[in-house]
């Protein structure tokens, strides 16, 4: 079992700069203990056999660009300007 004893506890108080009374030390002594001894348990439980992990692996096609004439979707725009859309303007310099 793993101990934890005040003289740790007084040194971890001080380099996070708390000043703790007898209460308060006995107290988180207690926890800390506690802690501790929930950890050790957990040490005992039996794993099954590790997993080795699934690589991410793409299932989806290969995207490939494909030139197209933009000229008939550019015919039903309000307004273009060589091959693009002309928007109104929303932001303010």
């Amino acid at each position: 079992m793993i101990q934890f004893d005040k003289e740790e506890l007084l040194k971890i108080a001080n380099l996070a700069a708390l000043k703790l009374n007898e209460k308060e030390v006995a107290e988180f002594l207690k926890q800390i203990q506690l802690v501790l001894d929930y950890t050790k348990e957990l040490d005992q439980v039996k794993l099954a056999k590790e997993v080795a992990p699934i690589k991410n692996v793409n299932v989806f096609r290969q995207d490939k660009a494909i030139l197209k004439d933009s000229s008939d979707l550019l015919s039903l725009a309000p307004r273009t300007q060589d091959s693009y859309f002309v928007v109104p303007k929303i932001l303010k310099n």
